[in-house]
């Protein structure tokens, strides 16, 4: 997220440009073990690359720290694939054309440029996404908020709409705010928004009819510009981090109630993610039922006509049992 909201003027889809090939897709699935960590990027300076940061979130203690080839924006993380996926604006301090490229970042920082975005299906030329500045992956689809609307990207690898916009919502107008995230099981997008005289506020964004509810955060920097924000595995608390106050990272609750975690420079821009893994199955145990014991089969001494049969050893019935010997007692005779 950038610190100034230029993206909301950003320009409109380049749908003048011809019709590019079919997108090929270079992703493949990564063996993620990175499940319950919260990660950032972090952009220092202006036309340069961005790093990919593990932080504790239990302390906010940075894990470790990656450079990336890329200047990186909107970034979500996609459980079923292992990958996080972003907006490229900058190559190696060089711009990229087209609009901006959606990457895919590995967990241990490896970037893989996807290329641009393509336009939905019936239209030709692709989208300008440079502008993006908040986004999720909900069911493999990056969502960005972009000219004021809801722009949903595929981006799982084996779909036929791959990097194609498959949704677009006209939001109504927004309070200002640096990223969002989707809370598991809620369906909401959250944000933080420090605009105007009121406290800092947790901003709810229904993805569908945009209707918004704020809750007051009090604690939280009137003067503070949130760029990074994402949910934790739970959806209890959000992790958001304020580029002008030192990059202060902040742990909110659902009431509005919020610990300072960790501190450290000023950003120019900052996006955040947490890695989340794929939900195991449950397994169920079968029904444990009488246990039954399997019958021996009879026993078929062999013969001449059937001389395969196994002989069968009978077992011999043991002895009856017979009282011990007792010794007759020697008769006493009278006196």
């Amino acid at each position: 997220m950038l610190a100034a909201l230029v993206a909301l003027g950003a320009g409109p889809a380049l749908a003048g440009h011809a019709a590019a090939a079919p997108a090929k897709s270079t992703v493949e699935a990564y063996p993620s073990g990175c499940s319950g960590a919260l990660y950032q990027v972090h952009t220092v300076r202006k036309h340069g690359s961005s790093r990919l940061i593990a932080i504790d979130p239990a302390t906010g203690a940075v894990a470790r720290s990656a450079g990336l080839d890329h200047a990186v924006n909107a970034m979500g993380y996609d459980a079923a694939q292992g990958l996080f996926f972003a907006v490229a604006t900058r190559r190696g301090g060089h711009p990229i054309g087209d609009g901006g490229h959606v990457v895919s970042i590995t967990p241990e920082g490896e970037t893989h440029d996807l290329g641009p975005v393509r336009a939905a299906a019936g239209r030709k030329g692709t989208v300008a996404v440079g502008g993006a500045y908040s986004g999720t992956v909900v069911d493999g689809r990056l969502l960005l908020l972009l000219d004021g609307d809801l722009v949903a990207v595929d981006v799982r690898a084996q779909s036929p709409t791959f990097l194609h916009v498959v949704r677009r919502v006209d939001l109504p107008r927004l309070p200002s705010f640096g990223d969002w995230d989707a809370r598991p099981g809620d369906g909401g997008l959250y944000a933080v928004s420090t605009q105007g005289r009121e406290p800092s506020r947790l901003v709810r964004i229904d993805p569908d009819s945009g209707a918004v509810t704020q809750t007051p955060v009090p604690d939280l920097s009137r003067d503070g510009f949130y760029g990074a924000l994402a949910f934790d595995d739970a959806g209890t608390h959000a992790y958001a981090t304020d580029n002008n106050q030192e990059s202060a990272l902040y742990r909110i609750a659902l009431d509005g109630t919020s610990v300072k975690l960790a501190g450290g420079s000023g950003l120019l821009g900052s996006d955040a993610a947490w890695c989340r893994g794929p939900a195991r199955p449950h397994r169920r145990r079968p029904p444990r039922g009488p246990r039954h014991l399997p019958r021996r089969p009879p026993c078929h001494p062999p013969s001449r006509r059937r001389p395969h049969r196994a002989r069968c050893r009978r077992r011999a019935r043991p002895p009856p049992r017979r009282p011990p010997h007792r010794r007759p007692h020697p008769r006493r005779s009278p006196p």
